[in-house]
């Protein structure tokens, strides 16, 4: 008799959850450094960022907006992959059927995409004015600073520059990451069977991952640039 393996949602939300705060953990330092040098900061190469953030913060200074990073991410992933797992099922009993075309899953993981997004925005904004500036050259020490600042200089509507872009960009980053993986656990799992080992996973994951990071990386760019600069300075007033 074969059992039943569907893993339930709450478990798929804190599985997806804790395994973001871990990973975003782990390369802190190298996102920090790709964050400076997104908006600016810095024009040095990773290594060398990383060694004037060390000279200029200690090491903390590395994991500077980790914590309001990770706060984000738990619900984000959690919304991510409960919202596409929901996205498939409604698409499963529309169409009728149990496997599902490439396009589809682009589509769920595009929809999932935009609701994670819009749901942790403002988490995701206050990382970046905290990850995306050396430490001298704000005033702001944490994610509640930053968030009451913004809204005292700009309102609620502040917490939310960028947010176009975002939501572009959650199209087809999520869409081009979940519609890869789909394929490439097709063209793995030749057994067709539900049933995939986890460094295929792993695998699977880690390469949509890059590919739709790498075709989305200019639009991340956009949305850094719009998130840091203020109403007092407005370099770029549209996306």
């Amino acid at each position: 008799m074969k059992k039943d393996l569907t893993v339930p949602p709450l478990a798929k939300m804190v599985a997806g959850g804790s395994a973001g705060i871990i990973a975003k953990t782990v390369v802190s330092p190298l996102e920090r450094a790709r964050i400076l040098a997104q908006t600016g900061e810095s024009s040095l190469g990773a290594v060398s960022t990383i060694v004037q953030i060390v000279r200029e913060e200690g090491m903390s200074g590395l994991w500077r907006g980790n914590t309001v990073n990770c706060l984000r991410v738990f619900p984000a992933k959690a919304v991510l992959f409960s919202a596409n797992d929901m996205w498939k099922s409604n698409f499963r009993w529309v169409l009728g059927r149990e496997t599902l075309p490439t396009g589809v899953g682009f589509l769920s993981g595009s929809l999932a995409g935009m609701t994670a997004s819009l749901s942790t925005y403002p988490l995701d904004y206050a990382r970046t004015r905290l990850s995306g500036t050396f430490a001298r050259n704000t005033r702001s020490s944490g994610m509640v600073s930053v968030i009451v600042s913004t809204v005292n200089a700009e309102g609620i509507a502040g917490l939310y520059k960028g947010i176009v872009p975002s939501l572009w960009g959650a199209l087809p980053y999520e869409g081009i990451k979940f519609g890869c993986y789909d394929v490439l656990s097709s063209l793995v799992n030749t057994r067709g069977t539900d049933e995939t080992s986890l460094f295929s996973k792993f695998t699977c994951g880690a390469i949509s991952g890059t590919v739709a990071g790498f075709v989305m990386y200019p639009n991340d760019t956009v949305r850094k640039l719009l998130q840091m600069q203020d109403r007092s300075n407005m370099k770029y007033k549209r996306y």
